[in-house]
Protein backbone atom coordinates (compact mmCIF):
# COMPACT_ATOMS: atom_id res chain seq x y z
CA UNK A 1 0.00 0.00 0.00
CA UNK A 2 2.73 2.51 0.80
CA UNK A 3 4.43 1.21 -2.18
CA UNK A 4 1.23 2.35 -4.38
CA UNK A 5 0.81 5.25 -2.96
CA UNK A 6 4.19 6.65 -3.16
CA UNK A 7 4.48 6.15 -7.04
CA UNK A 8 0.61 7.33 -7.47
CA UNK A 9 1.78 10.89 -5.92
CA UNK A 10 5.26 10.70 -8.02
CA UNK A 11 2.86 10.18 -10.75
CA UNK A 12 1.13 13.39 -9.60
CA UNK A 13 3.64 15.26 -9.32
CA UNK A 14 5.00 14.82 -12.95
CA UNK A 15 1.19 14.86 -14.51
CA UNK A 16 0.66 18.25 -12.67
CA UNK A 17 4.53 19.38 -14.16
CA UNK A 18 3.59 18.80 -17.58
CA UNK A 19 -0.02 19.85 -17.50
CA UNK A 20 1.36 23.38 -16.26
CA UNK A 21 4.04 23.81 -18.65
CA UNK A 22 1.48 23.06 -21.46
CA UNK A 23 -1.14 25.12 -20.01
CA UNK A 24 1.22 27.66 -19.07
CA UNK A 25 0.23 30.14 -22.24
CA UNK A 26 1.76 33.61 -21.54
CA UNK A 27 1.64 34.11 -18.17
CA UNK A 28 5.42 33.95 -17.51
CA UNK A 29 7.92 35.15 -15.53
CA UNK A 30 8.95 38.55 -15.01
CA UNK A 31 11.30 41.41 -14.67
CA UNK A 32 14.94 39.97 -12.62
CA UNK A 33 13.67 35.93 -13.49
CA UNK A 34 13.51 37.10 -17.58
CA UNK A 35 16.88 38.65 -16.61
CA UNK A 36 18.98 35.93 -15.19
CA UNK A 37 16.56 33.64 -17.89
CA UNK A 38 17.94 35.56 -19.88
CA UNK A 39 21.80 34.91 -19.38
CA UNK A 40 21.55 31.23 -19.63
CA UNK A 41 20.18 31.38 -23.31
CA UNK A 42 23.01 33.80 -23.70
CA UNK A 43 25.53 31.49 -22.49
CA UNK A 44 24.10 28.32 -23.93
CA UNK A 45 24.39 30.29 -27.21
CA UNK A 46 27.77 31.01 -26.75
CA UNK A 47 28.77 27.40 -26.31
CA UNK A 48 27.16 26.29 -29.37
CA UNK A 49 28.81 29.02 -31.35
CA UNK A 50 31.83 28.08 -33.86
CA UNK A 51 33.36 31.66 -32.29
CA UNK A 52 33.53 32.99 -29.20
CA UNK A 53 33.12 36.40 -29.71
CA UNK A 54 31.69 38.47 -26.96
CA UNK A 55 32.83 38.66 -22.86
CA UNK A 56 31.75 35.42 -21.58
CA UNK A 57 28.69 35.28 -18.63
CA UNK A 58 29.21 34.88 -15.07
CA UNK A 59 26.42 32.70 -14.09
CA UNK A 60 27.56 29.02 -13.56
CA UNK A 61 27.55 26.37 -16.50
CA UNK A 62 25.31 23.93 -15.56
CA UNK A 63 22.17 25.16 -16.98
CA UNK A 64 24.22 26.56 -20.42
CA UNK A 65 25.23 23.01 -20.72
CA UNK A 66 22.26 21.05 -20.51
CA UNK A 67 20.29 23.88 -22.84
CA UNK A 68 23.78 23.36 -25.35
CA UNK A 69 23.50 20.14 -25.55
CA UNK A 70 19.44 20.08 -25.95
CA UNK A 71 19.90 22.13 -28.78
CA UNK A 72 22.59 20.03 -29.99
CA UNK A 73 20.17 17.10 -30.39
CA UNK A 74 17.09 18.74 -31.42
CA UNK A 75 17.99 21.47 -33.33
CA UNK A 76 15.63 23.95 -32.20
CA UNK A 77 16.06 26.48 -28.93
CA UNK A 78 12.51 26.09 -28.81
CA UNK A 79 12.41 22.02 -28.53
CA UNK A 80 15.36 22.31 -26.64
CA UNK A 81 13.69 24.63 -24.08
CA UNK A 82 10.83 22.24 -23.95
CA UNK A 83 12.80 19.10 -23.34
CA UNK A 84 14.77 20.95 -20.71
CA UNK A 85 11.11 22.03 -18.58
CA UNK A 86 10.49 18.30 -19.42
CA UNK A 87 13.72 17.47 -17.45
CA UNK A 88 12.77 19.73 -15.14
CA UNK A 89 9.49 18.12 -14.87
CA UNK A 90 11.00 14.01 -14.05
CA UNK A 91 13.54 15.76 -11.59
CA UNK A 92 10.68 17.09 -9.65
CA UNK A 93 8.93 13.90 -9.73
CA UNK A 94 11.83 12.15 -8.98
CA UNK A 95 12.65 14.68 -5.55
CA UNK A 96 9.36 12.91 -4.46
CA UNK A 97 10.73 9.62 -4.40
CA UNK A 98 14.18 11.23 -2.69
CA UNK A 99 12.47 13.07 0.18
CA UNK A 100 10.69 9.20 1.11
CA UNK A 101 14.28 7.99 1.28
CA UNK A 102 15.91 10.77 3.43
CA UNK A 103 12.57 10.98 5.70
CA UNK A 104 12.08 7.33 6.22
CA UNK A 105 15.60 7.14 7.05
CA UNK A 106 15.61 9.93 9.58
CA UNK A 107 11.56 9.59 10.94
CA UNK A 108 9.76 6.68 9.95
CA UNK A 109 7.79 5.24 7.01
CA UNK A 110 4.52 7.74 7.74
CA UNK A 111 6.36 10.68 8.09
CA UNK A 112 8.34 9.73 5.24
CA UNK A 113 4.60 9.66 3.23
CA UNK A 114 3.54 12.98 4.89
CA UNK A 115 6.58 14.59 4.07
CA UNK A 116 5.90 13.41 -0.03
CA UNK A 117 2.11 14.47 0.19
CA UNK A 118 3.46 17.99 1.64
CA UNK A 119 5.64 18.39 -1.10
CA UNK A 120 3.55 17.23 -4.34
CA UNK A 121 0.95 19.97 -2.61
CA UNK A 122 3.97 22.51 -2.27
CA UNK A 123 2.79 25.15 -5.57
CA UNK A 124 6.19 26.84 -5.44
CA UNK A 125 8.01 24.18 -6.85
CA UNK A 126 5.43 23.72 -9.77
CA UNK A 127 6.63 27.68 -10.57
CA UNK A 128 9.96 27.18 -10.69
CA UNK A 129 9.67 23.88 -12.97
CA UNK A 130 8.46 25.89 -16.01
CA UNK A 131 11.74 28.58 -15.42
CA UNK A 132 15.06 28.10 -16.89
CA UNK A 133 16.93 28.41 -13.73
CA UNK A 134 19.20 25.72 -11.55
CA UNK A 135 16.69 25.38 -9.06
CA UNK A 136 14.65 22.11 -9.41
CA UNK A 137 17.66 20.17 -11.18
CA UNK A 138 19.79 21.77 -8.33
CA UNK A 139 17.60 20.41 -5.54
CA UNK A 140 17.27 16.86 -7.26
CA UNK A 141 21.28 16.66 -7.11
CA UNK A 142 21.19 18.31 -3.25
CA UNK A 143 18.58 15.26 -2.29
CA UNK A 144 20.87 13.17 -4.58
CA UNK A 145 24.01 13.59 -2.56
CA UNK A 146 22.71 13.29 0.81
CA UNK A 147 21.26 9.89 -0.27
CA UNK A 148 24.98 9.15 -1.44
CA UNK A 149 26.46 10.14 1.80
CA UNK A 150 24.20 8.59 4.04
CA UNK A 151 24.99 5.14 1.46
CA UNK A 152 28.75 5.61 1.81
CA UNK A 153 28.42 6.13 5.94
CA UNK A 154 26.20 2.84 5.98
CA UNK A 155 27.28 0.76 3.76
CA UNK A 156 30.99 1.80 3.51
CA UNK A 157 31.46 1.09 -0.06
CA UNK A 158 33.22 2.50 -3.17
CA UNK A 159 30.66 3.15 -5.48
CA UNK A 160 29.21 5.73 -2.74
CA UNK A 161 32.65 7.82 -1.69
CA UNK A 162 32.33 8.10 -5.87
CA UNK A 163 29.19 8.88 -6.23
CA UNK A 164 29.65 11.51 -3.83
CA UNK A 165 32.44 13.47 -4.92
CA UNK A 166 30.55 13.28 -8.54
CA UNK A 167 27.31 14.34 -7.31
CA UNK A 168 29.28 17.34 -5.69
CA UNK A 169 30.92 18.35 -8.47
CA UNK A 170 27.86 18.57 -10.10
CA UNK A 171 25.92 20.70 -7.63
CA UNK A 172 29.12 22.72 -8.14
CA UNK A 173 28.04 22.98 -12.00
CA UNK A 174 25.09 25.24 -10.22
CA UNK A 175 26.57 26.71 -7.47
CA UNK A 176 29.63 27.84 -6.32
CA UNK A 177 28.78 27.27 -3.25
CA UNK A 178 29.28 23.30 -3.29
CA UNK A 179 32.92 23.18 -3.97
CA UNK A 180 34.12 22.62 -0.06
CA UNK A 181 30.53 20.32 0.79
CA UNK A 182 32.82 17.52 1.39
CA UNK A 183 34.65 18.80 4.20
CA UNK A 184 31.28 17.78 6.22
CA UNK A 185 32.52 14.19 5.99
CA UNK A 186 35.12 15.05 8.67
CA UNK A 187 32.04 16.05 10.82
CA UNK A 188 30.18 12.48 10.18
CA UNK A 189 33.20 9.73 9.88
CA UNK A 190 33.23 11.29 13.27
CA UNK A 191 29.84 10.52 14.41
CA UNK A 192 29.78 7.38 12.08
CA UNK A 193 33.12 6.14 13.75
CA UNK A 194 34.32 5.25 11.12
CA UNK A 195 37.60 3.76 10.64
CA UNK A 196 40.42 4.94 9.55
CA UNK A 197 40.90 2.49 6.34
CA UNK A 198 37.44 3.57 5.52
CA UNK A 199 38.54 7.52 5.51
CA UNK A 200 41.53 6.79 3.69
CA UNK A 201 39.96 5.30 0.80
CA UNK A 202 36.84 7.58 0.89
CA UNK A 203 38.68 10.83 0.91
CA UNK A 204 40.42 9.45 -2.37
CA UNK A 205 37.36 8.42 -3.99
CA UNK A 206 35.43 11.34 -3.49
CA UNK A 207 38.43 13.14 -4.41
CA UNK A 208 38.53 11.16 -8.01
CA UNK A 209 34.66 11.59 -8.47
CA UNK A 210 35.14 15.30 -7.80
CA UNK A 211 37.74 15.91 -10.16
CA UNK A 212 37.02 13.66 -12.93
CA UNK A 213 33.89 16.10 -13.46
CA UNK A 214 35.86 19.37 -13.23
CA UNK A 215 38.70 17.55 -15.21
CA UNK A 216 37.50 19.48 -18.73
CA UNK A 217 38.21 22.91 -16.87
CA UNK A 218 41.91 21.19 -16.19
CA UNK A 219 42.67 19.46 -19.50
CA UNK A 220 42.96 20.79 -22.99
CA UNK A 221 40.24 17.95 -24.33
CA UNK A 222 38.81 19.44 -27.98
CA UNK A 223 35.58 17.63 -27.26
CA UNK A 224 35.42 20.54 -24.06
CA UNK A 225 37.53 23.24 -25.52
CA UNK A 226 33.89 25.59 -25.62
CA UNK A 227 33.57 25.41 -22.01
CA UNK A 228 36.91 27.59 -21.92
CA UNK A 229 34.41 30.36 -22.68
CA UNK A 230 32.05 29.58 -19.29
CA UNK A 231 33.87 30.42 -15.62
CA UNK A 232 34.58 26.77 -13.90
CA UNK A 233 32.83 25.60 -11.15
CA UNK A 234 36.29 26.43 -9.16
CA UNK A 235 36.68 29.89 -10.38
CA UNK A 236 35.64 31.79 -7.13
CA UNK A 237 37.32 35.11 -7.44
CA UNK A 238 35.54 37.16 -9.55
CA UNK A 239 31.90 35.09 -8.54
CA UNK A 240 32.93 35.90 -5.37
CA UNK A 241 33.44 39.38 -6.08
CA UNK A 242 29.89 39.92 -7.30
CA UNK A 243 28.12 37.85 -4.82
CA UNK A 244 29.19 40.37 -2.06
CA UNK A 245 27.15 42.90 -3.65
CA UNK A 246 23.90 41.45 -3.29
CA UNK A 247 21.31 43.29 -1.54
CA UNK A 248 23.97 44.61 0.19
CA UNK A 249 23.75 42.86 3.27
CA UNK A 250 23.93 38.91 3.18
CA UNK A 251 22.16 38.11 5.32
CA UNK A 252 18.73 40.07 4.45
CA UNK A 253 19.73 37.95 1.09
CA UNK A 254 19.72 34.59 2.66
CA UNK A 255 16.63 35.25 4.57
CA UNK A 256 14.32 36.47 1.26
CA UNK A 257 16.00 33.59 -1.06
CA UNK A 258 14.29 30.82 1.42
CA UNK A 259 11.33 32.93 3.27
CA UNK A 260 10.78 35.50 0.66
CA UNK A 261 9.06 35.65 -3.08
CA UNK A 262 4.96 36.37 -3.56
CA UNK A 263 2.38 34.41 -5.30
CA UNK A 264 2.28 36.77 -7.49
CA UNK A 265 2.50 34.42 -10.61
CA UNK A 266 -0.46 32.39 -9.16
CA UNK A 267 -2.82 35.15 -7.94
CA UNK A 268 -2.13 36.63 -11.40
CA UNK A 269 -4.55 34.71 -13.21
CA UNK A 270 -7.15 36.41 -11.55
CA UNK A 271 -8.99 39.65 -13.19
CA UNK A 272 -10.20 41.52 -10.62
CA UNK A 273 -7.43 43.50 -8.16
CA UNK A 274 -9.20 42.27 -4.65
CA UNK A 275 -9.21 38.67 -5.61
CA UNK A 276 -5.95 38.21 -6.77
CA UNK A 277 -4.61 40.31 -3.63
CA UNK A 278 -6.95 37.82 -1.27
CA UNK A 279 -5.57 34.36 -3.16
CA UNK A 280 -2.24 36.15 -3.25
CA UNK A 281 -2.14 36.49 0.94
CA UNK A 282 -3.22 33.10 1.23
CA UNK A 283 -1.04 31.30 -0.98
CA UNK A 284 1.79 33.35 0.58
CA UNK A 285 0.59 32.48 4.61
CA UNK A 286 -0.11 29.15 3.66
CA UNK A 287 3.71 28.54 2.10
CA UNK A 288 5.25 30.85 5.21
CA UNK A 289 3.36 28.34 7.39
CA UNK A 290 4.67 25.33 5.87
CA UNK A 291 8.45 26.84 6.08
CA UNK A 292 8.30 28.06 9.44
CA UNK A 293 6.46 24.99 10.82
CA UNK A 294 9.72 23.44 9.22
CA UNK A 295 11.78 25.60 11.09
CA UNK A 296 9.85 24.77 14.41
CA UNK A 297 10.17 20.94 13.50
CA UNK A 298 13.91 21.02 12.52
CA UNK A 299 14.33 22.26 16.15
CA UNK A 300 11.99 19.93 17.76
CA UNK A 301 13.50 16.79 16.30
CA UNK A 302 16.86 17.79 17.23
CA UNK A 303 15.99 18.90 21.15
CA UNK A 304 13.96 15.00 21.41
CA UNK A 305 14.66 13.13 18.64
CA UNK A 306 17.73 10.51 17.36
CA UNK A 307 20.39 13.02 15.88
CA UNK A 308 22.33 10.66 14.27
CA UNK A 309 20.33 9.66 11.39
CA UNK A 310 19.56 13.59 10.55
CA UNK A 311 23.11 15.20 10.28
CA UNK A 312 23.59 14.34 7.13
CA UNK A 313 20.49 16.33 6.23
CA UNK A 314 21.06 18.50 9.10
CA UNK A 315 24.93 19.48 8.36
CA UNK A 316 23.87 19.59 4.22
CA UNK A 317 20.99 22.11 5.14
CA UNK A 318 23.43 24.36 7.46
CA UNK A 319 26.49 24.30 5.12
CA UNK A 320 24.51 25.63 2.27
CA UNK A 321 23.37 28.50 4.67
CA UNK A 322 26.48 29.14 5.57
CA UNK A 323 27.44 29.25 2.07
CA UNK A 324 24.79 31.61 1.46
CA UNK A 325 25.64 33.82 4.11
CA UNK A 326 29.52 33.76 3.28
CA UNK A 327 28.61 33.99 -0.55
CA UNK A 328 25.29 34.89 -2.04
CA UNK A 329 24.31 32.46 -4.56
CA UNK A 330 24.14 34.43 -8.17
CA UNK A 331 22.66 31.42 -9.36
CA UNK A 332 18.58 31.27 -8.52
CA UNK A 333 17.41 31.44 -5.31
CA UNK A 334 16.92 29.53 -2.36
CA UNK A 335 14.37 27.36 -3.26
CA UNK A 336 16.26 24.58 -2.92
CA UNK A 337 16.91 24.97 0.72
CA UNK A 338 13.16 24.71 1.44
CA UNK A 339 12.62 20.97 0.34
CA UNK A 340 14.83 20.29 4.00
CA UNK A 341 12.61 22.10 5.77
CA UNK A 342 9.17 20.80 4.31
CA UNK A 343 10.89 16.87 5.76
CA UNK A 344 11.03 18.65 8.88
CA UNK A 345 7.51 20.27 8.63
CA UNK A 346 5.97 16.50 7.63
CA UNK A 347 7.98 15.70 11.10
CA UNK A 348 5.81 17.81 13.53
CA UNK A 349 3.18 17.10 11.19
CA UNK A 350 3.17 13.66 12.02
CA UNK A 351 3.57 14.03 15.84
CA UNK A 352 0.46 16.78 15.85
CA UNK A 353 -1.73 13.60 14.29
CA UNK A 354 -0.48 11.35 16.89
CA UNK A 355 -1.13 13.80 19.66
CA UNK A 356 -4.62 14.22 18.27
CA UNK A 357 -4.99 10.64 17.37
CA UNK A 358 -4.26 10.12 21.70
CA UNK A 359 -6.47 12.91 22.63
CA UNK A 360 -9.35 11.09 21.00
CA UNK A 361 -8.82 8.30 22.09
CA UNK A 362 -8.18 9.44 25.58
CA UNK A 363 -11.81 11.39 25.17
CA UNK A 364 -13.29 8.17 23.91
CA UNK A 365 -12.12 6.43 27.21
CA UNK A 366 -13.61 8.84 29.76
CA UNK A 367 -17.10 8.78 27.94
CA UNK A 368 -17.09 5.20 29.00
Amino acid sequence: MNRKLLLAIIAGVFLMSCLLIIGGGKNGPQGAIIEMEQKYLTSASMIGQLDHEGASSVVMPGVPLMIAGLTKLFGDDGHALTAYRLIQCLFHAFSVYLVFVLCRYMFNTSTALLACTIYALYWPAYGVVRLILPDTTMQTLMLMLVCAVIGALEFKQAGWYTAAGILTAFVAYFNLQALLYPVLFIVLWRVYRSPWRVIIGGTLLITLGYLLVLSPWWLSIPLFEKLMYLPGPWNIAPLWLEARFIEGNPIIHLYRSIFGGVSTKYAGRFDQEEARRVVQSALDLVRLTLLYAGVGGLVWSVWKYRLKRQLPVLLTLLYFITADWLVPSLDGTGFPYGVFLLMFTAFIADKAVIYAHKSSLHRSSRQR
